[in-house]
């Protein structure tokens, strides 16, 4: 879901020069002083706030080395480092520089859910949110995590208190519509989702998960509308243009379908679900050979699309290439 950029969520101690300070003059500054762990802070806070991820984790390192009794820094250094997919590294450090703040243990959390070990990030999550219960940040990271590891009961009650204590936070509804989008509760995720739309309007994320349930609803047309929207205002993801995809065949618009679909595969080359919708819509023309060619990129990508087996399988016996359904059925009912 929708999440603040890593950027803004730096520690700022109050004895930093402001932000503002010159990259020249912090260098001249760390050349005359190269032993001052402040300027080394100082110096990764303005990296990261450029963007420069990986030279922020030289100084805050340099920092820390320096100065090892520094929290602000662990956390800093945390944080890049599971911004540049480090999370091994950063949960590594935080562990070998334990601390009881929630944002330390929010931050542990992340990293815990990063590398797959959902059970034990919810542990730390639950801590993080017991001392800070106003955070909502870390509030919705559990709920999500809680969701996460099948406690849906758990992610529900924390979240009806949250939705009170904090409705206008716009990811609060989004995740109390993502609990009920998965318990099947279709009304009620409708509204949460709604609710958040309303409150951040240019959260493309929140109008694609909109689109989601109005289409297990069967709304198709409110579906398409939200999707749109998601696209307009993000189209970076080749997500968003799938689903989009997706939605607009169900309407029996094959042509924008195929052009949404496209542009899926131009972002993502080897997205399995975009090729295999492609191979679809190719498939109702009666185009088999380019229904066979996305079908086999769709597997090529995903082996275990057990779908995309069947209907390449289909394509080449319509083709006549008999040998070779022969073999893609095989594959097919090899997988469960």
């Amino acid at each position: 879901m929708h999440r603040p950029s890593l950027a803004a969520l730096f520690v700022l101690l109050s004895v930093i020069a402001p932000a503002q300070t010159p990259e020249q003059d912090l260098k001249k500054a760390l050349a005359a002083t190269p032993r001052n762990a402040q300027l080394h802070l100082q110096y990764g806070l303005f990296l990261s706030d450029q963007g420069r991820m990986k030279e922020a984790i030289d100084e805050f390192a340099a920092s820390l080395k320096l100065n090892p009794r520094q929290p602000d820094v662990v956390f800093n250094l945390g944080l890049a480092l599971l911004s540049e997919g480090r999370a091994t590294e950063a949960l590594q450090l935080l562990d070998n520089h334990p601390s009881a703040t929630s944002d330390h243990l929010s931050l542990r959390g992340a990293a815990l859910n990063a590398l797959g070990r959902s059970p034990e990030a919810a542990q730390s999550l639950r801590r993080a949110v017991t001392l800070d219960p106003n955070n909502p940040d870390t509030l919705y990271d559990l709920a999500v995590t809680l969701l996460r590891i099948d406690a849906p009961a758990e992610a529900a009650q924390l979240l009806t208190k949250a939705r009170t204590r904090f409705p206008k936070v716009s990811k609060i509804h989004a995740a109390a519509g993502m609990a009920a989008y998965a318990g099947g509760k279709n009304d009620e995720a409708l509204r949460a989702y709604e609710t958040a739309v309303r409150l951040e309007p240019n959260a493309a994320d929140l109008y694609a998960a909109l689109g989601d349930v109005y289409d297990a609803v069967g709304e198709l047309q409110k579906a398409e509308a939200a999707y749109d929207k998601a696209v307009t205002l993000d189209r970076s993801s080749a997500d968003y243009f799938l689903k989009y995809g997706r939605n607009q065949a169900k309407l029996q618009k094959p042509d924008l379908a195929a052009t949404l679909l496209r542009q899926a595969i131009i972002l993502e080359p080897a997205n399995p679900e975009a090729h295999f919708e492609l191979g679809k819509l190719a498939a109702a023309q009666s185009d088999d050979k380019t229904a066979a060619s996305h079908f086999e990129q769709a597997v090529k990508a995903n082996p275990n699309m057990k779908q995309g087996w069947y209907q390449l399988a289909l394509s080449y016996r319509r083709t006549g290439q008999q040998e070779k359904s022969n073999s893609a059925m095989e594959q097919f009912r090899k997988l469960p």
